[in-house]
């Protein structure tokens, strides 16, 4: 698919800005093991890029940095990918079987809750 970042692209992204964002706001993984509540096994390979963390990860570490998850797992091509986002979700939908897509429809709605509440 074109445009679709693969997987490795995702890990390297986020390990660039947690430690991008550990830097600007004086941080060391320590503190973010410590706020996260995770281990520091499991911090050490996010932030080294080894893995891609769970949405259930991303959201404590969003906070703690204080940045939006998009931010933590967009480039700045995608970003600027605007209207073709859209299209791009819906043909990764179209690959996926209906117990999945009900999975993702309830990480989705999850997301959105947390998104309109961190607005508030």
């Amino acid at each position: 698919m074109k445009g679709v970042v693969n997987v490795n692209d995702i890990k390297a992204i986020i390990s660039e800005r947690i430690k991008q964002r550990l830097k600007q706001l004086n941080l060391k993984q320590k503190d973010l093991v410590e706020q996260t509540g995770q281990s520091k096994s499991t911090i050490n390979k996010i932030v080294n890029g080894t893995v891609t963390p769970r949405v259930d990860l991303l959201i404590p570490i969003s906070r703690v940095l204080d940045v939006s998850i998009d931010w933590l797992v967009a480039n700045e091509k995608e970003v600027e990918h605007g209207g073709k986002m859209e299209e791009e979700i819906i043909n990764m939908l179209r690959q996926v079987d209906e117990k999945k897509k009900v999975r993702i429809y309830f990480i989705i709605l999850y997301i959105l809750v947390l998104l309109n509440d961190k607005k508030k």
